[in-house]
């Protein structure tokens, strides 16, 4: 008998521990998986209110003309420049400071207006040194204390390019204080206790509140540190905090022991800074909602203790039944079967610990419906998402697929889709580097946000997709939970709206506009690398007498064939463009003027040699060409076109079906000449 009431005490302790326990995780889980989506909408408020507006701020003022003009040596408005900055800090209380300097770091330009110390070297300065490690990129120094007010202030900082050769003159920067920063993070509503705590990518803090404050000044010797560069691991120790790294949660949470007392910790990449955003939450306010089922569960256990004493006294008095039927009572508990007996309705001792098991199964009870409750709105939401859902392995198997998913790839259900898929998810890829891309940023500790993508539905039809994806799992064993949305419909627009945007409806060649822009780009390119450019200007010979002969329909024709037969001429990066009416324009990069007129010979022959049918009539069709180099940075592009279109009327009062260039005897070569005696010379300029 005393070993019976022994063993069914143990049972039943364990039995409500396992119970507590069950609950805790349930909780903790939910509790862990609502921080971290507010750990990633903060990071991208950070970004949206914040970051990005002062980045592109710089990225505006780096290009201001009369900035470069400072830096380049040559006169500028120096009082108008002052007057813009005075009007762009009005709107931006917290950009205190712009100002720029020279490659030696002698500060140009300096707004509001302060005197600097005499021995001032800014090259030395932290914003200095962030501009230069990266030239031609907006970047974040690390906060550091501005030499003229003392506060501490991150600087957002870019090289001032020289538009010609693209070679840094100097450095703009932007001083910044972190009171708005601040802000953004006390407005979040945070469990007591809490806080947010902002570092650089090396683990230098930027700002903080509540609990992240505290550890602010701690951060360089704490497991932070490790957190913010993302080389820490779970069941790591580092004492400099006082307490260790624990054990990571199924979803990636990461708990800190500060101080004796757990703490929830989730880090988020901000992106264009590379800061890091931490989340901190104690344990022990996630576990308040579970507190009435934590004294509910130390109640029943010491009701265990109650009753072992009770049935040892039963035991040794002989009350062998009342323990059987309370026995009984506990070995169906452990069974499984929840159903409340009153067996003792008394008020000795054991109707107390009738009492004490009704309760004890009535916690077990509600824990264990709460449990199936939520895993069965997990599954509901899962299964019932109007979006897709995926979650894999980091190898790409897969664990989890949604019936809208499913659907969106062209699948009878979720079963059929495994079964085809061979439960991987890397057969969806058309590019499977676009997934190792994916993995790297999330190995990073970034979050995938609105990636397009292209994959393949059943049958291997291409679609396009936008992807949200976050590392999920643990660092021994990392997980994908990815969604997705079919959003083919909306790439597709956008391409037919961009053909049409570029593209001459008649001949299918680009049209004027898309043609002068890529002009422009390929002369910027030039100009930078040194590369020859040249152009060719084309006018169909006496297509009037087509249209008023043939009737305009027979003109299309004409204008079509011509673009056909100069495509058959022309490398892949060659771009023919209508200009108006009959006239086209040929763009040809890393072309000198002397392979230009032999370009332009072969398309002139080739036009001559095919003839089009014209209701069952052939009628044959010449070109006019005029050719001119671009000269580089004294050369602009009007000029370039207008030599060009000279050149063009040159040849067309010659007689038409010829070419000609602008070298140092301007030359025109027949349609019986070749291109040979039209390349000879060279470019007058």
């Amino acid at each position: 008998m005393l070993l019976l009431a022994t063993l069914s005490s143990l049972a039943l302790v364990a039995l409500g521990t396992f119970s507590y326990v069950r609950a805790k995780d349930v909780m903790l889980h939910g509790a862990e998986s609502a921080m971290a989506l507010q750990a990633d909408t903060l990071a991208n408020t950070i970004v949206s209110q914040y970051a990005g507006e002062y980045a592109r701020a710089v990225a505006s003022l780096r290009q201001d003309p009369r900035v470069v003009a400072c830096l380049s040596g040559r006169p500028c408005d120096h009082q108008g420049l002052t007057a813009s900055w005075s009007s762009f800090l009005r709107q931006r209380p917290e950009a205190f400071f712009v100002y720029f300097s020279d490659l030696s770091g002698h500060i140009r330009a300096l707004y509001p207006p302060r005197d600097l110390p005499h021995d001032f070297n800014g090259s030395t300065r932290p914003w200095f040194v962030r501009a230069m490690r990266n030239p031609g990129v907006v970047g974040w120094s690390e906060p550091y204390a501005e030499i003229i007010t003392g506060k501490t202030v991150v600087s957002t900082v870019a090289t001032v390019d020289d538009p010609a050769g693209g070679k840094p003159l100097g450095v703009i920067c932007l001083d910044i204080t972190t009171d708005g920063l601040r802000n953004i993070l006390s407005g979040v509503a945070l469990p007591s206790g809490s806080g947010l705590l902002v570092l650089t990518a090396d683990g230098h803090p930027v700002t903080a509140t509540g609990l992240g404050t505290v550890l602010a000044d701690r951060v360089d010797t704490t497991p932070l540190r490790n957190l913010a560069r993302g080389t820490y691991a779970a069941h790591g120790t580092d004492k400099a905090i006082g307490g260790t790294l624990g054990d990571n949660a199924g979803n990636g949470a990461t708990y800190l022991n500060v101080d004796g007392e757990r703490v929830l910790t989730a880090v988020r990449a901000v992106p264009g800074p590379g800061w890091r955003l931490v989340l901190l939450v104690p344990q022990e306010e996630l576990l308040r909602a579970l507190a009435p089922i934590r004294y509910g569960t130390i109640l029943a256990i010491g009701g265990m203790l109650i009753l072992f004493a009770l049935l040892f006294t039963v035991a040794t008095a002989g009350a062998s039944g009342r323990v059987s039927q309370l026995a009984e009572y506990m070995r169906s508990v452990a069974r499984g079967d929840f159903t409340v007996r009153n067996l003792f309705t008394g008020r000795d001792e054991f109707g107390a610990l009738n009492r004490h098991l009704n309760e004890l199964v009535t916690t077990r009870r509600d824990a264990e419906a709460a449990l199936r409750h939520a895993e069965r709105q997990h599954r509901e939401l899962v299964e019932n998402a109007p979006i897709g859902i995926f979650r894999t392995t980091w190898d790409g198997t897969i664990t989890v697929l949604n019936q809208h998913g499913a659907a969106l790839l062209g699948f009878r259900d979720v079963p059929h889709a495994r079964a085809v898929l061979d439960d991987s998810v890397i057969p969806l890829y058309a590019e499977p580097m676009d997934r190792l891309a994916m993995l790297d940023d999330l190995t990073a500790g970034e979050v995938v946000t609105g990636q397009r993508l292209r994959w393949y539905r059943r049958g291997g039809e291409a679609i396009w997709i936008s992807l949200y994806a976050r590392r999920t799992g643990t660092p021994e064993a990392p997980e994908v939970e990815s969604f997705f949305l079919d959003v083919t419909d909306q790439v597709e627009d956008t391409l037919r709206l961009e053909q049409l945007a570029t593209t001459d409806e008649l001949t299918g060649v680009a049209n004027r506009r898309h043609f002068m822009a890529r002009l422009e780009d390929e002369a910027a390119r030039s100009q930078r690398y040194g590369r020859p450019l040249s152009v060719l200007l084309l006018d169909a010979d006496h297509f009037k007498a087509v249209n008023d002969t043939w009737g305009h329909e027979a003109g299309d024709m004409v204008l079509r064939h011509i673009t056909d037969v100069m495509g058959l001429s022309l490398r892949e990066n060659d771009l023919i463009g209508r200009l108006g009416g009959e006239e086209f324009g040929v763009l040809l990069p890393e072309t000198a003027l002397e392979r230009a007129l032999r370009t332009a010979e072969r398309i002139r022959s080739a036009v001559e040699d095919a003839p089009v049918a014209v209701r069952d009539v052939w009628v044959g069709c010449t070109v006019s060409v005029g050719a001119a180099e671009y000269r580089g940075a004294n050369d602009s592009l009007d000029d370039l076109i207008r030599r060009a279109d000279q050149m063009l009327m040159r040849a067309k009062e010659g007689g038409r079906n010829r070419v000609c260039a602008q070298q140092a005897t301007p030359t025109c070569a027949e349609g019986t000449g070749g291109a040979g005696s039209a390349g000879g010379g060279q470019d007058a300029a």
